[in-house]
C-alpha cells in the first residue's frame, strides 16, 4: 500500500510539473524554441473593466491574446501542421497548395494553369476581356504621355510556376471557357506595339532544352531562384534598346551550390507552412554564382521606378541594383514605396509625389507575373495618367465632391462601423479613402479629358517645374553648388531646389552661376547632413547609435553627426565620393 502511494505521488508530481511547464514557458520563455516564420500581427492585451466585460470585448481580446502567447505555442503548431501534411497532404494555409513529390504552389498558380483564376477577379469572360481592353488602352495612353517627357513605360511578366512545372501539380479539371490574362494581354500588346517581356514561354524553352542545371523555380518556393539573373540581363538589355542606350551588363561567374541563407529564401513556401521537420528536396537543384555588374564611361545608369510584386526581391537579392541604376524605387503592389540603400526605407505610396516620381524616371516598369495580370496594374495606370493630365486642384475638387455625396448617402453611412460614425476624424478619413478609390477606379468618368481612345491633350501645370528639378538633379556640378547653398542658407535641399527652379522658370540669375559658392569643406558639410538623414531613417542603426551615444556620454544628435561624418570621410578616402 505504501509502495502504491509513493508511485501515486511521483506520478501526480510528474503530471503537475508537465501541466505547469506551459505556464512557466509562457511567462519566462525558459526553453528556447524555434520561432514561427511569417508576419505576426501582435494581439492586443485584454483590458478588463465593467464595460468591456459586459460587452464581451475583454473575453474576445483574451482569447486572441492567449492563443498567441501560450507556452510552447511554436512546437505545438509545428506538430499539428506536420500531422496535417503527413496524413492528409493538407496545409493550414489555404493559399499554399501541396503538389506531387513535395512540390508546393500558390493557389493562384494552380488556378491559372487549370483556367479558373479569372473567376477570382471577373465573373465572365466578356467582363474579363472588357477589363483587359480598358487597362491596355489606359496603359497605351500613359506610355504616349510619358514619351513626351522622355520616359519609357514597359511591362515585365515573370514566369509562372504552374505552367513551368505542371507535372507536379495536383490533379484538377480544366476550364476552357475562361480568358487567360497573360496570353490576352500579350496579344493586345503585340497588336498595339506596346513594349513588354513575357518570361513564361522563354523559361519553358529553357526547361525543355535542359541547358540550365538548376531549378528555374524551386520545388518548395514561390519565386524564381538564380534564374532571375538571366531574366534581369534580358530586362536590362531590352530597356536599353527602347532608348538606344547601353545599360550595365551582368557577368556571371562559375556555378556553385547555394548557401544555407539562399536556400532558405528559395524555400519560402515550405517555411511559411512551419512544419516540424524539413521535407525531402531530391528534385531541387539550387545553385548560384557571383554576379558582377560591368559598366564603363559610356554606360547609361538610369533612374527606374518599379511597380509590382515580390518577384523583384529575388532579382534584387542577386544583383546590386545600386551599380545598375543611378536611382530606383520599388512600389510594392502600388501600396508601399521602398527606396534608399537596399530599399531599407519605406513609406506609403500615397505619401510620394506620383507626378514627380514619374517625371524623374527614365523607365517605369510594371513588374508582375502572368497570374497577377488578372488584377491589372493595381490602380497604377489610372492614377499615373490622371496625375500627368489633370491638375492637383481638379483632383482635390472631384474628391471633395464625392466626399460630400457620400456623407449624404444614408445607405453608405449605414454600412460603416458605428465607431467610425461616432468619430468625426475617423469618418473624414474613411470618406477620403472611399472617394479617392472611387475616383481612380474610373478616372475617365470623373475627368472626361481622359476619356476616349486618343491621347489626352491637357497636362498637369506642375509638370514644367518638376521637369526643371529633374534637369537640375541630373547635373552633377549644379547639384554640388546647390548642396553648398543648402549649408550657406541653412535650409534643406528641397527649398534650395524650389528657389533655383523659380530662377530657371522666370529667367532670373541662377545660384549655380554665383561665384565662390562651391568649396570642398562646405560640400562635405552638406554630405554629412544628407548622411545624418539617411541614418535617421534606418531604425536598426538609430538604436545602435543611441546605445553608442549612451556609452560615450553624448547626445544622440552628437553621435549621429559623428557617425555620419566618419562614413562620409571614409567614402572620400576610398574614392567613392569625388570632388
Amino acid at each position: 500500500m505504501k509502495k502504491k502511494t509513493t508511485y501515486d505521488i511521483v506520478l501526480f508530481t510528474i503530471l503537475g510539473v508537465l501541466a505547469f511547464l506551459p505556464i512557466l514557458q509562457e511567462h519566462t520563455h525558459l526553453f528556447k524554441v524555434k520561432p514561427l516564420w511569417g508576419v505576426v500581427v501582435e494581439a492586443e492585451k485584454p483590458h478588463l473593466d465593467l464595460d468591456s466585460y459586459v460587452s464581451g470585448q475583454c473575453q474576445r481580446q483574451a482569447e486572441v491574446y492567449l492563443s498567441q502567447h501560450f507556452g510552447f505555442r511554436e512546437p505545438v503548431i509545428r506538430i499539428y501542421n506536420q500531422y496535417l501534411y503527413d496524413f492528409y497532404r493538407k496545409t493550414y494555409n489555404e493559399e499554399i497548395v501541396p503538389g506531387k513529390d513535395h512540390w508546393f504552389y500558390y493557389q493562384q498558380n494552380v488556378n491559372d494553369y487549370y483556367g479558373t483564376e479569372m473567376y477570382r477577379w471577373q465573373s465572365t469572360a466578356e467582363e474579363a476581356r472588357a477589363t483587359y481592353d480598358y487597362e491596355t488602352r489606359l496603359m497605351w495612353k500613359l506610355r504616349e504621355v510619358l514619351h513626351e517627357y522622355g520616359v519609357e513605360y514597359l511591362v515585365f511578366m515573370a514566369p509562372e510556376k504552374g505552367f513551368l512545372y505542371p507535372e507536379h501539380l495536383p490533379k484538377r479539371d480544366f476550364d476552357t471557357t475562361t480568358v487567360n490574362a497573360r496570353e490576352y494581354y500579350s496579344a493586345k500588346f503585340d497588336q498595339i506595339g506596346f513594349p513588354y517581356i513575357e518570361m513564361t514561354k522563354w523559361f519553358l524553352a529553357l526547361k525543355e532544352a535542359d541547358t540550365i542545371p538548376y531549378s528555374l523555380i524551386p520545388q518548395a518556393g514561390a519565386h524564381w531562384s538564380f534564374s532571375s539573373v538571366l531574366a534581369a540581363d534580358s530586362l536590362f538589355r531590352f530597356m536599353g534598346s527602347l532608348k538606344g542606350e547601353q545599360l550595365p551588363t551582368l557577368k556571371i561567374g562559375p556555378l556553385r551550390e547555394s548557401c544555407k541563407e539562399t536556400k532558405e529564401g528559395d524555400r519560402d513556401l515550405e517555411k511559411t507552412l512551419n512544419l516540424l521537420r524539413e521535407l525531402p528536396h531530391k528534385d531541387d537543384k539550387l545553385y548560384d554564382a557571383e554576379v558582377t555588374v560591368v559598366s564603363d564611361s559610356t554606360t547609361f545608369h538610369p533612374n527606374v521606378l518599379f511597380v509590382g510584386n515580390s518577384y523583384l526581391w529575388r532579382m534584387r537579392f542577386y544583383i546590386p541594383f545600386e551599380e545598375v541604376f543611378s536611382y530606383s524605387e520599388f512600389w510594392y503592389y502600388n501600396s508601399t514605396a521602398l527606396f534608399g540603400q537596399d530599399y531599407s526605407q519605406s513609406v506609403s505610396v500615397i505619401e510620394r509625389d506620383l507626378l514627380q516620381k514619374l517625371l524623374e524616371a527614365d523607365y517605369v516598369v510594371w513588374f508582375t507575373t502572368g497570374n497577377q495580370m488578372y488584377k491589372t496594374s493595381y490602380g497604377f495606370a489610372e492614377r499615373a495618367l490622371t496625375r500627368l493630365c489633370v491638375s492637383d486642384d481638379e483632383v482635390n475638387e472631384a474628391r471633395a465632391h464625392v466626399m460630400d455625396s457620400l456623407a449624404c448617402d444614408s445607405a453608405f453611412l449605414a454600412s460603416l462601423n458605428p465607431e467610425v460614425l461616432s468619430d468625426e476624424n475617423e469618418l473624414t478619413i474613411k470618406l477620403w479613402q472611399v472617394s479617392d478609390q472611387l475616383i481612380f477606379d474610373d478616372p475617365e468618368y470623373y475627368f472626361p479629358v481622359l476619356a476616349g481612345d486618343s491621347v489626352p491633350t491637357v497636362r498637369n501645370p506642375r509638370a514644367p517645374e518638376l521637369m526643371a528639378i529633374r534637369d537640375i538633379k541630373r547635373d552633377t556640378a549644379w547639384m554640388k553648388v546647390l548642396k553648398c547653398q543648402m549649408v550657406i542658407k541653412n535650409t534643406d535641399l528641397d527649398n534650395v531646389l524650389k528657389m533655383e527652379v523659380q530662377n530657371v522658370l522666370n529667367n532670373r540669375p541662377l545660384m549655380r552661376d554665383e561665384e565662390d559658392v562651391f568649396s570642398k569643406e562646405v560640400y562635405v558639410e552638406s554630405l554629412v547632413r544628407d548622411m545624418m538623414e539617411e541614418l535617421r531613417n534606418k531604425p536598426v542603426l538609430v538604436e545602435a547609435i543611441k546605445e553608442k551615444a549612451e556609452k560615450k556620454g553624448r547626445t544622440f544628435e552628437e553621435q549621429l553627426e559623428g557617425d555620419a561624418r566618419w562614413i562620409v570621410n571614409d567614402k572620400i578616402e576610398r574614392g567613392v565620393i569625388k570632388f
